[in-house]
């Protein structure tokens, strides 16, 4: 710990960078950044270690399109793979490096999602949301996420492009959605685990803590995470905005000058049983110290009032002025960045939410400009083009063969330009467990397992391809790369085991297994124009136009 210590003091006291947005485009006075968010072919969960040949090419259509910047997630997990001790993970910035250098040879900026919570990387101590957790408590964890911080900023500040950075709520909020679920001694247990019992003895009295909750306590070490049916309850939002802002915020901000932070804009109902007897705004996050910008998310569905499903552009266009001038009031008329925008979204979470048909999409996003222009200084987009829910980590072999089990002859290759693969000789095989929980599953919707494909040489070829507990699955390939996939039940996946055995000598390449695709309407998964590109095409050039920027 005294190393760590004596490097953060190190890195404090260097000038680094200092990450600034453009002057306020809201104000007319600075250029937009119209950023999308960039997975490749694979998404956020694995990005890191999947294939980036493509990144120029996709780079380029982007500008194309009219955007300015690319926007990355950086998954504590994957660049800092151990807590306790510290690991770092050279190879992802290595990767991340050659992204933002990608991007500066186009003349793109670059934003950068620090400490995203979610990825697959085998080789995580304290994965994901048991991260969170521990950070919330301080501690080694808490001291590894501050190193973390400290060393992306310290490896991003050579690069001039680099044109904003954040945190955001989602990626710190898992305790606060573990309480709503949980009860009894868990219940204690996560309030003891997170800090909240230490965060109200420092505020009120235990005599007011037993009065709040109407449940008599005889020490601290009793009390609770409150239950979501309570009004006590509303306690826990408010610890949750006093550790997003002062426990991480101004901590990551002291090693990281000019982080900003993707603010929670929704309003959270405060329940007496079932009955909604008030509600919490999550204001203190709106007018954070050290920046003058406000991050904020959107999607048409939000603050949209009708109980339709299918939405119009003028009701999706209320939605937006009206979310966008709420947080604006709110955040003393800072300026608003939107870190996370999406057009549509098919994801289970609001799937009960309005959404806009494909005849409206167009018409939204055209007349968005001015409300936009107005009020923002541009946007990520979150999902540019289509991706497929896949937990499989390194899909397409580019760091070897790590978290896969090879046997006969099975390497991994990687040219210097274009898809790196697997090589498989006739009787080899890799094979690897995907949990199950990191892949989306609909109810009754069939699980997939595609992969890219070709024979290794003249001869023809086959795989037998096996998942779960289904049987194996034989495809014959044809010559040259191709894509081939297969479909079994949820009720055979079992623990989500994927293994591809060569028949005869074959390459193998980006291979999923999912059972959930996030759309956004602009490109599909293979890259094809869907109903929203042009609209959107038309937006960016507008909007670059009118503040005299080439795009």
């Amino acid at each position: 710990m005294g190393v760590l210590l004596l490097a953060v003091a190190a890195l404090l006291s260097t000038s680094l960078l200092t990450v600034t947005t453009e002057p306020s485009a809201a104000s007319g006075e600075g250029t937009p950044i119209l950023a999308a968010d960039y997975f490749g072919i694979a998404n956020p969960l694995n990005f890191w270690s999947s294939d980036i040949s493509g990144a120029s090419a996709a780079f380029r259509t982007m500008r194309t399109d009219g955007f300015n910047a690319v926007a990355l997630v950086l998954p504590w997990g994957d660049f800092e793979t151990g807590v306790n001790p510290i690991r770092f993970n050279p190879n992802a910035f290595s990767r991340l490096d050659s992204l933002i250098r990608t991007a500066a040879g186009l003349h793109m900026g670059v934003i950068l999602r620090l400490s995203y919570e979610f990825d697959i990387d085998p080789a995580d101590q304290m994965p994901t949301v048991e991260r969170v957790d521990a950070a919330y408590a301080g501690g080694p964890a808490y001291q590894a996420w501050l190193a973390y911080i400290s060393k992306v900023h310290q490896d991003v500040a050579r690069f001039s492009n680099v044109k904003m950075a954040y945190i955001s709520w989602e990626d710190l909020s898992y305790p606060i959605q573990a309480a709503r679920i949980v009860s009894g001694a868990q219940a204690v247990q996560l309030a003891s685990t997170i800090g909240f019992q230490s965060w109200l003895k420092a505020r009120h009295s235990l005599a007011a803590v037993r009065s709040m909750y109407g449940t008599h306590f005889s020490s601290w070490s009793q009390v609770p995470t409150p239950s979501i049916s309570s009004p006590s309850f509303r306690l826990l939002y408010q610890f949750q905005d006093w550790a997003l802002v002062h426990h991480f915020f101004d901590a990551a901000q002291r090693r990281f000058p000019g982080l900003t932070m993707e603010t929670r804009v929704d309003v959270d109902p405060v329940y007496n049983g079932s009955r909604v007897v008030g509600s919490y705004v999550h204001t203190p996050e709106y007018r954070l110290p050290g920046t003058d910008v406000t991050g904020m998310y959107f999607s048409p569905y939000m603050g949209d009032p009708s109980s339709l499903l299918d939405e119009t552009a003028p009701e999706a266009l209320t939605a937006l002025q009206t979310t966008l001038q709420r947080m604006s009031s709110l955040s003393g008329g800072r300026r608003l960045f939107i870190y996370e925008y999406e057009i549509v979204s098919n994801s289970a979470a609001v799937s009960n939410d309005p959404n806009l048909t494909p005849n409206q999409v167009g018409p939204f996003v055209e007349q968005s400009r001015a409300l936009l222009a107005r009020y923002t200084d541009g946007y990520a987009l979150w999902t540019y083009r289509d991706f497929n829910m896949s937990g499989t980590y390194n899909p397409s072999f580019s760091v070897g063969l790590t978290g896969w089990t090879g046997s006969g002859a099975a390497r991994a290759v990687e040219p210097r330009n274009g898809l790196s693969y697997a090589s498989l000789g006739t009787g080899a095989s890799v094979s690897q467990v995907v949990s199950p929980a990191n892949i989306d599953l609909p109810a009754g919707a069939p699980v997939t397992l595609s992969l890219e494909a070709s024979p290794a040489g003249s001869a023809p070829a086959s795989l037998q391809l096996t998942v779960g507990g289904a049987a194996p699955q034989t495809v014959s390939l044809g010559q040259g790369w191709s894509t081939y996939s297969i479909q079994i039940p949820q009720s055979v996946l079992a623990d989500g085991r994927v293994t591809v055995d060569a028949l005869g000598p074959a390459n193998v390449s980006n291979v999923q297994l999912y059972a959930f695709t996030q759309q956004g309407d602009v490109y599909s998964n293979t890259g094809a124009p869907e109903v929203a590109l042009g609209p959107l095409i038309r937006l960016n050039h507008a909007w670059l136009s009118n503040h005299g920027a080439q795009s």
